[in-house]
């Protein structure tokens, strides 16, 4: 099979060497197949390297020049452009000095005199083809990194439409409820805003005004009695098997998993602690009923739950997305579910699944969350808005 053709003229190759001789000869050797850059020692090397950095993708040096070794130049090269491929060329007395070089990490290989022409060529190609991997690297960091710059700046007017939504509400950690379902739908939420954001050309204020349409849907459907029991009794405990048994029976999508360790009761009375729990798992298992249903199992923290995570990812897109697509009542009646559990002192976690098309997480009770609920259940949201100059210089675009 046939290498693939590669233009490795793209980017320059800087060969260092104090001998006019040796420096016309590789440039007389390697000039067809890539783009070269000479000079006679390390003081012109490194003027050089600053007036082509951003095209040099490899250097070559020798290593013993006047001055300076070429041991000693790499080093300050590594230090302005960490990304460039750095080859030592060295006779056998100075074997010792380039192994340990190599072996400092800080050049890719050594080679030499004299030359073996078609092994220093093969060297060449496979250091230009580094190069140009590590740029493919770094331009997919950098995407990413632009994506997770979306998503946080997205969060923060998500906290924006929130406030102006929720603030009347009474409902407490609405933030976190919110984070909850953010995670649900966690992947296809990065690659559809950035196909609104950038496919789009939306901006931040129209952004904020589909957040704020969404939250105003799901706030119109919350049930009246979201808030109701005005608080779960601590002191009034429920098992948790004891609690769910009702719903886990009356749902074949439900099932009950090994218990993994017995878990510490949850607050009641019986009554109420459902009327918090029972809406989250209907509407879990009503979604991903047909693709392998829900498994309940008792932990050390109260209760995880595994089960498929493309139905709910797709539940939740569109809302996630921050499109124009009305939100199913399903989903908004999910994000009212976690907005439940959250504001009775409930905590939903999500747990690293090796299978990442399934989901995993985990519900618990903490009494501290209702002790130390502040006054103003926004509190939260308001502080993660203020100072974030980032976001703000956005919005006001």
């Amino acid at each position: 099979m046939s290498e693939p053709t590669l233009d490795y003229r793209q980017h320059l190759v800087l060969f260092v060497d104090d001998e006019q001789k040796t420096r016309k000869y590789f440039a007389k050797l390697f000039g067809k197949t890539f783009r070269i850059v000479l000079a006679e020692d390390g003081v012109a090397g490194l003027e050089r390297f600053r007036e082509y950095q951003d095209e040099i993708g490899v250097v070559v040096t020798d290593q013993r020049m006047p001055n300076e070794t070429g041991s000693e130049f790499l080093e300050k090269v590594s230090l302005l452009k960490p990304g460039v491929v750095r080859i030592l060329s060295t006779a056998y007395a100075d074997i010792d000095a380039a192994v340990s070089s190599v072996n400092k990490g800080g050049i890719y290989r050594y080679v030499t005199k004299p030359w073996e022409v078609p092994e220093l060529e093969v060297t060449l190609k496979r250091a230009m083809e580094l190069y140009m991997v590590r740029l493919e690297r770094e331009e997919l960091v950098r995407q990413k990194m632009m994506s997770v710059d979306i998503l946080a700046a997205s969060d923060r007017i998500t906290s924006l439409a929130a406030l102006a939504i929720f603030r009347d509400s009474g409902i407490r950690y609405v933030g976190e409820a919110l984070r909850a379902v953010v995670r649900l739908a966690e992947e296809p939420r990065e690659k559809l805003l950035s196909d609104v954001i950038g496919g789009e050309g939306l901006s931040w204020r129209e952004l904020y005004r589909r957040h704020l349409s969404f939250l105003g849907a799901v706030n119109s459907f919350l049930p009246e009695d979201l808030t109701s029991p005005a608080g779960l009794a601590f002191d009034d405990r429920c098992a948790v098997r004891e609690a769910l048994d009702p719903v886990v029976s009356g749902s074949p999508a439900l099932q009950w998993g090994e218990a993994r360790a017995t878990p510490p009761d949850w607050p009641g009375p019986l009554a109420d602690l459902r009327k918090v729990v029972f809406p989250f798992l209907e509407i879990l298992s009503r979604a991903v009923e047909g693709e392998g249903g829900v498994r309940l199992e008792e932990c050390l923290s109260g209760l995880e739950l595994a089960f498929p995570g493309r139905p709910i990812r797709a539940l939740l897109a569109p809302a996630m997305s921050a499109s124009a697509e009305e939100p199913s009542k399903d989903a908004l009646a999910l994000i009212g579910a976690c907005m439940r559990i959250a504001h009775h002192g409930g905590v939903i976690d999500f747990l690293p699944e090796p299978n990442q098309s399934d989901a995993r997480v985990r519900i618990g009770f903490d009494v501290s969350r209702i002790e130390r609920a502040p006054d103003d259940p926004f509190e939260e949201l308001a502080a993660d808005l203020v100072g974030n100059e980032l976001f703000w210089s956005r919005f006001v675009e």
